[in-house]
């Protein structure tokens, strides 16, 4: 879905609802212009709806579904809705991202948009730990989890275990996770402190931890339709291993929270 061409779907659909009801007056035209907008979108979502059913469907069948062949596809639709919701993504430092190793990746977390930002910044299929109420949107949901991404519920203590040692297994398989280590968003630039337990994974699968800042996700919603909301997203120095094997959970968590701490932008 892209903003491009869906803009001669509007023209023409606009053409045949005028063509049709005949508007007399300005406003008129601005109904149908906005009716048909709204109805090309709302198809064009319907479509990667019932991909996703199918591609989740093709899953379970036991088909292979190449990961990199969603990521790309998730990619590009979140492309669009990055520029519908006015979001304009600044990535620094993107160097220091490896697609060929395995990271925990640990950014902060100021709103649901941190995941739409992730998923445009990252080329190569990432899987994210998101919680239980994402689920609930099937459109996500069924896109999300075949990137091999799992659902989180804090509520549940036998369910946060079998969701880490599903991710635990991910990180020994080789596939990169995110997970964002203060549990919940914090809907403001300062942080929520960053828990402790995250980091078991990493010491247990030995792989490197990559801390990720992102600035002013938590601004879309105030700034949306009116103002373009820039967001920066600073991809910082990986931890290797060999760093961090000898300190506890809550000195790997106070390292690399201040290591996000350090590129977080205050206004």
């Amino acid at each position: 879905m892209n903003r491009i061409y869906l803009l001669p779907e509007i023209f023409i659909l606009t053409f045949i609802y005028l063509y049709f009801t005949k508007p007399f007056t300005f406003l008129e035209v601005i109904l149908v212009l906005l009716v048909t907008t709204i109805t090309v979108i709302f198809c064009h979502v319907f479509v990667i709806f019932l991909m996703g059913k199918y591609l989740v469907h093709q899953h379970k069948s036991g088909k292979n579904i190449s990961k990199e062949k969603v990521f790309l596809k998730i990619n590009k639709y979140l492309k669009t809705v990055n520029k519908f919701m006015r979001i304009h993504i600044r990535v620094h430092n993107i160097e220091n991202y490896d697609p060929k190793k395995t990271y925990l990746i640990t950014p902060n977390h100021q709103s649901n948009n941190d995941v739409t930002v992730l998923l445009d910044v990252f080329k190569q299929p990432v899987a994210y730990v998101a919680k239980i109420a994402i689920a609930k949107l099937p459109l996500v949901k069924d896109w999300m989890s075949l990137t091999g991404s799992v659902f989180l519920n804090r509520e549940n203590i036998r369910d946060q275990i079998v969701v880490m040692q599903e991710v635990e297994r991910m990180l020994i398989n080789h596939e990169s996770v995110v997970l964002f280590p203060e549990g919940t968003r914090s809907f403001k630039a300062e942080m929520n402190p960053f828990k402790p337990g995250s980091f078991k994974l990493a010491l247990k699968t030995q792989v490197d931890i990559l801390p990720i800042t992102i600035n002013n996700t938590y601004k879309v919603r105030q700034n949306f339709p009116w103002k373009t909301t820039i967001i920066d997203v600073f991809i910082h120095e990986s931890i290797p291993y060999e760093k961090y094997k000898d300190l506890k959970t809550t000195e790997i968590a106070e390292l690399v929270q201040n290591i996000v701490k350090s590129q977080i932008i205050y206004e």
